[in-house]
């Protein structure tokens, strides 16, 4: 009776309270609070959703309920937040907390038992409102280094229950010290046009800043000179207290001889537009160097709601001789702001020594669908793929690292892609028994060749890609790899509380798991940045002091498959 009252007065509740001011939250940790990342930071294909909270180098710190509410769902992976939890509150949010190394005991038993009924270690669940209601401050589980995680930390998220909108963690009362102001770190200005151009070139100018009497600019006798219309993106991080971490800004503002031309406020975003974040940013810098630039202004396809549509967020026009007036405002939750001040100086508008690069096919326009095609290879791009027009290089380089074809460089990967394109690259002779085998490969930053997904399809390999590179055919015929881990796992194992293995595939990538205990599935954690696959032995479904027999099947994306066998006793 109580649940079912609990549950009514819940559902009557998240109707209206979303809308009321700052919620008063209980910490999800009981250690003092320090982050090594904050909401709205750029990081690769998205935006950080919530805060990552140090847990003072290990595992197993307890986290609690930030409010009443109910546990509303259960994810397990073996990337991503890898074990979370959220938590729906009558206020209308709900709280997300990833990377846990294991939940309470009664929710564990619970996800184990759902994990053994599908037969999956990977599980995503709903509990029942009354299935584990929570109050506020209440143990939920540990914190730990699970999924995609490159650290012990808890990550966590307020919210907006009604549309899963994450929110900004920082507008929060959870006491987290925020006193030092935004840094600058880098400028930079790129021609946008062919008749634009800086400092007499069509090549974009960085520089780095300094700081001169509290506020930021450019090195004395930087030289800045332009005309036509001009991108400006500025590298610039928050700092939060006990922390070195660069983290993201909340406000960012460009004023041109004092008028507003650009601003954003990192407050919520949608996950369906969370990948625009290579339209905001410098995705060329990123890619080459990891720098994080804001852009400040807009490209034509980025579709994100962060912008002040009364700012304008354009490319800014010089077609005057004289000195424009920079100024731009970084400020972070808090309030703590800092300024960047410099100037350019209007040049004439003239005919820059301007070419296109290297293998230029076409311009490709990005509101309309594109393709390319000659004798090897096909490439269709739909409409509203590319932030922007693309100017379309095409190249061509030997087979090489035992690719079956040449390798084809499709235009850049220093351009981002928002929407998925196919790309087709017509298949060498290759024996029908081999077509399953089949995929195209690149090359990563250690020019080693690394899978990029697709199948053999009517004389082709065809794949659906998000990015730009060089492609090739290969083909994957090697099993991945079964190693026991600190020694054998066969013979007494009545000591040990879990059996270790280390997984590796030389190409597709692990694709499933399978393990099997006197014929029965078990349950295997599988942990793919440190390639480790882990059992726990079980009381509850295995017979101690017995001996048993242990089948493990690992097969990779392209059908590869490896057995592990053995006996043991426990």
């Amino acid at each position: 009776m109580r649940r079912t009252l609990y549950l009514l007065i819940t559902q009557l509740l998240v109707v209206h309270a979303f809308g009321q001011k700052e919620p008063v939250f209980h910490p999800p940790v009981k250690i003092p609070i320090y982050l090594s990342g904050n909401f709205g930071e750029i990081r690769s294909d998205h935006f950080h959703s919530g805060i990552d909270i140090k847990t003072q180098g290990t595992i197993g710190i307890q986290i609690f309920s930030v409010e009443s509410g109910y546990v509303s769902r259960i994810k397990v992976q073996a990337n991503g937040y890898g074990k979370s939890l959220y938590v729906s509150h009558p206020n209308g949010t709900t709280s997300v907390y990833g990377h846990l190394d294991r939940y309470r005991d009664d929710i564990a038993e619970y996800v184990k038992k759902m994990q053994y009924a599908r037969q999956s270690h990977s599980i995503d669940l709903y509990p029942a409102p009354e299935t584990f209601p929570v109050e506020q401050g209440e143990f939920i589980a540990y914190s730990g280094n699970t999924g995609g995680s490159s650290g012990p930390h808890l990550h966590f998220e307020i919210r907006n229950s009604a549309n899963q909108h994450p929110t900004n963690v920082l507008k929060y009362n959870f006491n987290i010290q925020e006193q030092t102001p935004p840094r600058f770190h880098s400028l930079i200005l790129y021609p946008l046009q062919e008749d634009a151009h800086v400092n007499g070139a069509v090549e974009k100018v960085s520089s780095p800043l300094v700081k001169d009497q509290g506020v930021y600019t450019v090195p004395w006798g930087t030289r800045m000179d332009a005309a036509g219309t001009l991108g400006i993106s500025v590298e610039v991080y928050d700092y939060l207290n006990g922390a070195s971490n660069r983290c993201g800004i909340y406000t960012l503002e460009m004023y041109v001889d004092e008028k507003l031309s650009y601003r954003h406020v990192m407050d919520e975003f949608a996950f369906s537009e969370t990948r625009y974040v290579n339209a905001h940013m410098d995705y060329q810098a990123f890619a080459t160097s990891g720098a994080k630039a804001h852009r400040l202004y807009r490209l034509p396809n980025n579709r994100l709601r962060i912008y002040d549509k009364e700012a304008g967020n354009n490319a800014i026009v010089v077609d005057e001789q004289r000195k424009y007036q920079i100024r731009v405002v970084a400020t972070d939750v808090a309030g703590n702001s800092s300024e960047l001040r410099f100037s350019i100086q209007g040049d004439t508008l003239s005919k820059a020594d301007f070419s296109k690069k290297a293998g230029y096919i076409k311009t490709m326009k990005y509101k309309q669908a594109n393709s390319y095609a000659d004798d090897q290879v096909r490439l269709d791009i739909p409409a509203n793929a590319l932030y922007c027009d693309m100017d379309f290089t095409f190249n061509s380089t030997p087979a090489n690292h035992g690719s079956l074809t040449p390798f084809f460089q499709i235009a850049s990967p220093e351009i981002p892609v928002h929407e998925a394109y196919t790309l087709s690259v017509k298949c060498p002779p290759v024996d029908a028994s081999l077509h399953k085998k089949l995929l195209l490969i690149s090359l990563n930053d250690q020019n080693e060749a690394e899978s990029a997904g697709g199948d053999y399809a009517n004389g082709s390999v065809v794949a659906s890609l998000r990015n730009f590179g060089s492609f090739a055919i290969g083909m994957d015929t090697i099993s991945p790899r079964i190693s026991p881990r600190n020694g054998s796992v066969g013979g007494d194992l009545s000591g040990k509380k879990m059996i270790s293995f280390t997984i590796l595939d030389n190409l597709s990538g692990i694709d499933r798991y399978d393990g099997y205990i006197d014929n029965r599935w078990a349950l295997f954690e599988y942990d793919p940045k440190n390639d480790l696959l882990v059992y726990s032995f079980d009381e509850e479904r295995l017979i101690r002091g017995s001996e048993h027999e242990l089948e493990l099947y690992v097969t990779d994306s392209k059908g590869n498959v490896n057995l592990f066998h053995t006996t043991f006793t426990w």
